[in-house]
């Protein structure tokens, strides 16, 4: 079965910020080119509609300012009001001059431009008429006039009902612009609140799931039933957790197999490697360790003073490994006297000499003065007769697969046997190097 594919967990954190910050950006962006576009409408309705209605307005209040002024020229004779009604007119030159300046969407209406013209160019016509007779102006302008008022009211209907309906498209607009940015930002929010949901869920899933297999494992149970096959972080630590469930059930039995005495791997630890190595194509040299003359020394000295000397091969070997140019090896203890040591080919030689060399130094020092000065251990034999047992020696019997056609431990360990008899026959530490052609 192929592994799940989920977003691993910093993926997932990411996505939830990244698309909490995506649609809050989304919604700012949106809520300032709406805020962009109602700042310019409102401009253009201030500057421009509201501006015109105004306009018109003062327009207005011109012409009927020029309407008493003229009516009351026609009644009374009085030099302020020509100068008055001069200020009025200039006034609503000035004003009709910016009314016809308003922007282009501000055009005015071409019947009110037609009257606006017409009667602005009869005005400065009977301005310029010398001793003009009272009652001139009201009967040559009214009807001019009052054509103009009627298109200043329907110019001045038209854009009220024109700013009345911007301003209502202003209202929905920043109602419509308010609903979409909130809906965006609490959609924002929503996704992401719903990745970090999903992110704690599955934390505390597999959070629970890691703490049975811990307890499971603490408990000596090393076959941890979890998910596998997620491909986030806790997928990849469940993976790790299998591992490590199947590794402590390998060192549990390398455990229960090593030995009591030396706390080295055993026989199943050494055909565990043994057997790997060989699976990997790996070339190895295989060295038998035995010290001869053992039971000669444990009957003379008693079980605590063999300890001492397995322990003391222990503690060679080990230190002759330590100090060796590779580090690729096994140090194993089979039982009794005997030990095994995997390493590579090319230090295995002198791996065994210094081996004897400190062997034959140092195991002298077990026995007393007096076996030691005579060089044997007094003994009898089944037959009750007197026999000299000699000083304990090391035997190394070395196999290597490269002289092997089919190496494995039940090959290696034959060879082993028959070359440690051959040097079991001979005086003193020896050891041997099987270096024939493959068999």
């Amino acid at each position: 079965m192929g592994r799940k594919t989920l977003l691993t967990i910093i993926q997932k954190i990411a996505l939830g910020y990244l698309l909490t910050a995506c649609f809050g950006l989304v919604a700012t962006i949106y809520a300032l080119t709406s805020l962009g576009t109602q700042t310019k409408q409102a401009n253009e309705l201030i500057n421009g509609d509201f501006r015109a209605l105004m306009m018109a307005t003062t327009l207005r209040q011109d012409l009927m300012a020029l309407d008493r002024l003229e009516k009351a020229e026609d009644i009374i004779t009085d030099t302020n009001l020509d100068s008055l009604h001069l200020r009025r007119r200039e006034d609503f030159m000035a004003h009709w001059q910016a009314m016809k300046n308003l922007p282009l969407h501000q055009s005015l209406p071409q019947q009110m431009q037609t009257a606006g013209e017409s009667y602005l160019k009869n005005l400065k016509k009977i301005l310029r008429t010398p001793n003009r007779l009272p009652g001139t102006i009201d009967r040559t302008l009214a009807p001019q006039r009052t054509e103009l008022l009627k298109q200043l009211d329907l110019f001045m209907e038209s854009r009220e009902e024109i700013i009345n309906t911007r301003l209502a498209g202003l209202t929905s607009g920043s109602t419509r612009a308010f609903r979409v940015t909130l809906l965006l930002t609490l959609f924002g929010i929503f996704l992401g609140v719903a990745v970090a949901l999903s992110v704690i869920l599955a934390i505390h899933r597999s959070t629970r799931a890691l703490i049975d297999a811990t307890n499971q494992i603490s408990n000596g149970d090393y076959d941890c039933q979890i998910d596998t096959q997620r491909s986030d972080e806790f997928g990849e630590l469940a993976r790790a957790f299998v591992r490590m469930g199947g590794q402590l059930q390998h060192l549990e039995k390398i455990k229960l197999d090593a030995n009591p005495l030396t706390h080295l791997p055993g026989n199943m630890a050494i055909d565990h490697e043994i057997n790997l190595r060989i699976e990997n194509g790996d070339s190895f040299a295989h060295s038998y360790i035995d010290i001869d003359n053992f039971k000669s020394f444990n009957d003379r000295y008693g079980y605590q003073e063999g300890d001492k000397a397995i322990a003391l091969v222990r503690d060679i070997l080990k230190e002759a490994l330590s100090e060796s140019a590779s580090n690729d090896h096994l140090l194993g203890h089979i039982g009794g006297d005997d030990f095994v040591v995997l390493t590579s080919c090319d230090i295995v030689e002198d791996l065994a000499k210094r081996v004897i060399s400190a062997f034959d130094e140092q195991a002298p020092l077990l026995y007393n003065i007096e076996d030691r000065a005579a060089g044997f251990v007094a003994g009898k034999d089944r037959q009750d007769n007197e026999i000299q047992h000699p000083l304990m020696t090391l035997s190394v019997s070395v196999v290597t697969t490269d002289s092997l056609s089919q190496p494995s431990p039940a090959a290696i360990s034959r060879e082993c046997a028959k070359i440690k008899h051959h040097l079991k026959m001979l005086p003193g530490s020896n050891y041997l190097i099987d270096r024939r052609d493959q068999r």
